[in-house]
């Protein structure tokens, strides 16, 4: 299997409380290596500082209420109304992230720990929390958000790891896709040529390499899904 259409892939890197967004996306195609084509075609890098600031609340408290005093001459009580019956409908549940089976994480995990221990380092756990927030990131990417770390109405990726109860200082992440059919194989050869492209990154536009490579970042969380497209989407969170 070869990545035939276009593949593209960014990352970002979150150090303390300051969200880094560096993106460098490639179309790759042409060249084949190793059964994975990938030459650069086009290419696009941006830098955005997140600071991540707790919110308060400047909303003045409320006033305080007063009764009044009861008359004197005691009144007749008007009848109480009956309270409406109102149908009341359960909240929708947001549906399920697209899950990322077993065998393909474990596959793809040990593909990036083979190319750790290659560097002389310690291998990455997988997180089944984080594995959660970026499974909630590929669908949203999927239903319209596109190659993008931040979609419309989510919060940066330090948000979304908390949310999941995630504990974090610091933080990471790789997008990307590329085609594939709908095997297990499949797709994890589609997640590791990616994983291969980031690793063959050369300074100074190696930020994908440097999250993949980082010995401060310790645990993992990962989602390969394809969609009904044929396009196989791959997210790598990383957190210390």
């Amino acid at each position: 299997m070869s990545l035939s259409a276009a593949a593209r892939f960014r990352y970002t890197l979150v150090a303390g409380a300051t969200a880094v967004v560096i993106g460098s996306g490639f179309t790759v195609a042409g060249i084949t290596k190793g059964g994975h084509t990938e030459t650069a075609v086009d290419q696009a890098s941006e830098q955005l500082a997140l600071p991540v600031v707790p919110t308060t609340s400047s909303a003045p408290p409320p006033s305080p209420t007063h009764s009044a005093a009861p008359s004197s001459t005691p009144k007749s009580k008007a009848p109480s109304p009956k309270p409406s019956k109102k149908k009341t409908t359960a909240p929708t549940k947001p549906p399920a992230p697209p899950s990322t089976s077993g065998s393909v994480s474990e596959q793809v995990l040990a593909h990036i720990n083979a190319a750790r221990k290659d560097e002389g380092l310690a291998p990455l756990t997988l997180d089944a929390k984080l594995s959660r927030a970026a499974a909630l990131h590929t669908q949203l990417m999927i239903d319209g958000c596109g190659l993008s770390h931040q979609c419309k109405g989510e919060g940066g990726i330090g948000d979304r790891f908390s949310a999941q109860g995630v504990k974090w200082t610091g933080a990471a992440e790789n997008i990307g896709y590329g085609s594939s059919d709908a095997s297990d194989a499949a797709k994890i050869q589609a997640a590791n040529g990616l994983t291969d492209s980031m690793l063959a990154e050369k300074p100074p536009n190696d930020g994908h390499r440097k999250n993949l490579l980082n010995p401060g970042l310790k645990r993992i969380g990962l989602s390969i899904v394809r969609d009904s497209k044929g396009v196989t989407w791959m997210v790598q969170d990383f957190v210390n």
